[in-house]
């Protein structure tokens, strides 16, 4: 008989370790003693006077995020939208000209160096003629 009062008891006792190791927060209790976790609050002592001073900030700007300027930034965000697509048109628009202007600036450098050389071309001939007709006696 006493087998048989022994074997619920220690049935009983294993259904009981079984639910303990299911239970969900077993792990946290076992990693992390209470003594730890006493250490992390009195460690985070200091902060948490400057966190309830944030919260209450947080509360007392409240009223601003409930405005209607902020419930309608989604209205302004389609209108948001255009602009950007515009501004992006008009950034290809001004690459585009940019890049003309550019094109134009290359063409009349080369021109002007062009024109410059021509110039200095013609003056050598001119001064070779020159200094040819003055080496010529004029005969009469």
């Amino acid at each position: 008989m006493s087998l048989l009062i022994f074997v619920p008891n220690l049935f009983f006792t294993l259904v009981e370790d079984v639910i303990k190791y299911l239970d969900p927060q077993y792990i946290d209790r076992m990693a992390v003693p209470d003594a730890i976790k006493l250490q992390f609050i009195l460690a985070e002592e200091q902060v948490i006077p400057s966190r309830a001073a944030l919260l209450e900030q947080v509360k007392n700007l409240q009223p601003i995020l409930d405005s209607a300027s902020i419930q309608a930034v989604p209205d302004h965000a389609a209108k948001l939208q255009r602009l950007s697509q515009i501004h992006i048109q008009q950034q290809d628009q001004r690459q585009n000209l940019a890049d003309g202007v550019k094109m134009l600036l290359e063409d009349y450098n080369k021109i002007t160096l062009l024109l410059s050389k021509q110039f200095v071309q013609w003056n050598e001939i001119l001064a070779r003629l020159e200094a040819a007709k003055e080496a010529k006696p004029v005969v009469e």
